[in-house]
């Protein structure tokens, strides 16, 4: 395959790629961010004790908790971070019903089977929902917990009025809590099994029967609305220890819908300014720059499409918008453009030693390529660090510069190079001027 063939095909790649990075923003579109599409602004802190001591081990232990319950209520884009050694920040952008996800997240959801005591058999003796330091103790010790609960599901009531019918939570035990609570109500039959979530008795019926296949059912809640939370805190496991809200925030979308609109001016400015300072100064070469400035914008919306499409699969959140990812993408405009600069004023520097300008495209290029990848790699090692150390918004910044710098690299090798190559093919440039050279620049 000759050289124009080989730059030809380079061209054709880069260009369907950009086409598809176009087609796959269009059909997956990014989401925002907490600051641009408003949201809930969560700061949780763990208070141990010592029992449960707060321990590194347990705080990555409840942010995995809490990022299953975030999931299973269907935010989009949610950020769950560790701040400090026992506070967690998470933001949910868009999250519809604030008020259920705050009872979801910071919910213990600490679910214990309990005998009550033979003292308490009578039912009109026991009060249910009320905190054990509210009262005297009616429970013997702990014979189950929640985490030996394998499924959770919220229902009404199989009574024949449905519309009378009581919320309920249906649970399946695991195979081998299964064999223990066959033992347990075999062995207690006629007597009183209480369930307690959080320190509070929610029901406790009585055991009539010896229960062998592992299910069961948790009654006495006061609407669907909290036996779905129920079920989803019980589907997910309880916290390690308390967390407690030491800030709730709310943020507006107006507010974030102004910011966006915002960071969209800046960066069309931003464009603009770069793309008359490269026509004026570098004449084609300017041409060339905005073209492969169009291209390197294609490139990195897709790669940010590509990646939340990879996240999304390995079951992770996905990468949102967000003010700081905004000035990445701004910042790498400028160092995009700059990559160029490096390459063009090498050849110019060619030129004026003499060398002639079809030659000197492609001299030129290779001597600036390695020049703006040794830049690029700081960069990029820069920012590696930054989403290595970083938490929330400043993760986003550094995985824009990195996507960025691939995207830069990606349009030089495909574009820059292959566009550089077919003018030194074809001889388009014969004059200095038309590189913002004059001929008294040129050395004989």
């Amino acid at each position: 395959m000759s050289r124009k063939s080989k730059y030809a095909l380079s061209l054709a790649v880069v260009v369907i790629i950009a086409a598809l990075s176009i087609y796959g923003v269009f059909a997956k579109p990014p989401g925002l961010g907490l600051d641009l599409k408003g949201g809930l602004n969560v700061v949780l802190t763990a208070e141990g004790n010592k029992e449960s001591p707060i321990t590194q081990k347990g705080m990555d232990q409840a942010i995995f908790i809490i990022r299953e319950r975030v999931d299973r209520l269907g935010v989009a884009e949610p950020s769950i971070e560790q701040q400090g050694p026992k506070n967690i920040i998470i933001q949910l952008p868009g999250i519809k019903n604030p008020e259920q996800a705050i009872k979801v997240i910071g919910q213990t959801a600490l679910l214990e089977f309990a005998l009550v005591d033979d003292k308490y058999k009578d039912k009109t003796e026991l009060q249910l929902n009320l905190d054990k330091s509210q009262g005297k103790p009616v429970l013997g010790k702990t014979l189950l917990t929640g985490k030996s609960i394998e499924k959770a599901s919220a229902s009404f009531g199989s009574g024949q009025d449905q519309l009378q019918s009581e919320p309920e939570v249906d649970f399946t035990l695991n195979p081998t809590a299964t064999t223990q609570f066959a033992d347990i109500t075999s062995k207690n039959t006629d007597k009183r099994l209480a369930i307690v979530l959080d320190d509070k008795i929610i029901t406790a019926p009585t055991i009539q029967t010896p229960i062998t296949d592992g299910s069961g059912r948790i009654t006495g809640i006061g609407s669907i609305e909290e036996a779905k939370r129920l079920a989803l805190v019980l589907q997910t496991g309880n916290l390690p220890f308390k967390m407690t809200f030491s800030q709730t925030q709310n943020v507006g979308p107006t507010l974030g819908r102004d910011s966006l609109i915002a960071g969209l001016y800046a960066g069309i400015i931003g464009f603009a300014l770069v793309a008359l300072f490269m026509l004026g100064f570098y004449r084609v070469f300017g041409l060339i720059t905005w073209f492969s400035l169009a291209i390197f914008g294609c490139l990195l919306a897709g790669f940010l499409v590509l990646l939340n499409i990879i996240l999304s699969s390995l079951g992770s959140a996905g990468i949102g918008l967000s003010l700081p990812s905004i000035a990445g993408i701004i910042l790498m405009i400028g160092v995009a453009a700059d990559s160029s600069i490096i390459v063009f004023e090498r050849i110019k520097e060619e030129v004026r030693a003499g060398i002639n300008i079809r030659t000197a495209l492609d001299t030129g290029y290779k001597h600036g390529l390695q020049t703006f990848l040794d830049a690029d790699l700081v960069t990029f090692v820069t920012a590696a660090v930054l989403f290595w150390v970083g938490v929330g918004p400043v993760k986003g910044f550094a995985i824009t510069l990195m996507l960025g710098i691939v995207a830069d690299i990606t349009t030089s090798l495909l574009f820059t190079r292959s566009i550089l190559g077919l003018m030194a093919s074809y001889n388009l440039i014969k004059s200095p001027a038309l590189i913002g050279l004059k001929k008294g620049n040129q050395n004989a």
